[in-house]
């Protein structure tokens, strides 16, 4: 594993952690959805959630590497990729960033698997730069674009009490804002004194992500690559019409996979069955699928 900072067009630095595959002398087998113009490698970049960090996505990385060469990015606002001017990020300028990793690695096309957030940048990506993304696999992106107005105006109100919490108070009162809305008020009660401390750093990313600025279903409809849009039956109910609405309006080219018994957090605490899907998913390509 090899630890990396690279600077963006506008000087902002995003770290990542590159994660080389396994098993052969040219590290993995050749082939698959996504190819590095400097060797034959394939290519996945995993993006974390909001109040995350790519370091929570190892256990799903390290499962990959059978297969791929794996690059964790921490998203701008979140781990070690912090703003100097913290402020809320538009949705495009995250895809923008994980272009710029990929430039600045010589890659040509990655898959792009998303986590919550992480996969609402995945897909924009796709729809921003068709030529570098080989696929996308997003779990419970919350696209909010496509959700029902009611939805659409609970968030906003959030949003503004997140951007407000971080200009009073900082971080941790913005990383509690945000928890407490998408968990329920008594979230950060219920965590460990580890996990509040982790997360109250990640404040930054919050308002980095809350807003979603600019973000639009322009784009989507032109999506040319496997897209797979997953979600678990026992997360929130909100996610799966969101999801069923991504995949109408990306047509053929979408997949919408239901995994029974996964939440929101499957992708850090069930890392082996995601890989598996993410696994089964670029040996091909379905456009329905259950997995029970």
């Amino acid at each position: 594993m090899t630890d990396r900072t690279i600077r963006t067009d506008d000087g902002q630095a995003i770290a990542i952690r590159v994660l080389d595959a396994d098993g052969s002398p040219d590290g993995g087998p050749a082939g698959g959805p996504a190819t590095a113009t400097a060797g034959t490698l394939p290519v996945a970049v995993l993006l974390h959630a909001t109040l995350s960090t790519s370091d929570q996505l190892m256990g799903l990385a390290r499962r990959l590497t059978s297969r791929f060469r794996v690059l964790l990015v921490d998203r701008r606002g979140s781990g070690a990729s912090s703003m100097a001017d913290p402020r809320p990020v538009p949705v495009a300028r995250h895809a923008d960033d994980v272009v710029a990793v990929l430039d600045a690695l010589g890659i040509d096309r990655a898959l792009v698997v998303g986590h919550s957030f992480g996969g609402v940048v995945a897909l924009r990506v796709a729809a921003d730069h068709p030529g570098r993304c080989a696929g996308v696999i997003a779990w419970e992106p919350p696209y909010l674009a496509v959700a029902d107005e009611r939805l659409r105006t609970a968030m906003a109100v959030m949003a503004d009490e997140v951007v407000r919490a971080y200009a009073a108070d900082g971080p941790e009162a913005a990383a509690r804002r945000f928890l407490s809305a998408v968990s329920g008020d008594d979230a950060w009660e219920r965590l460990h004194p580890r996990q509040r401390e982790a997360i109250a750093r990640q404040g930054g990313g919050a308002l980095a992500d809350v807003a979603m600025p600019g973000l639009t279903v322009d784009g989507l409809e032109r999506i040319e690559v496997a897209t797979t849009i997953a979600t678990g039956d026992a997360s929130d109910a909100f996610y799966a019409p969101i999801a069923d609405a991504l995949a109408a309006t990306i047509g053929p080219n979408a997949t919408r996979a239901h995994l029974a018994g996964l939440a929101h957090m499957a992708p850090i605490t069930d890392a082996a069955i995601i890989a598996d899907l993410v696994l089964r998913l670029t040996d091909s390509t379905p456009t329905t699928e259950t997995i029970p």
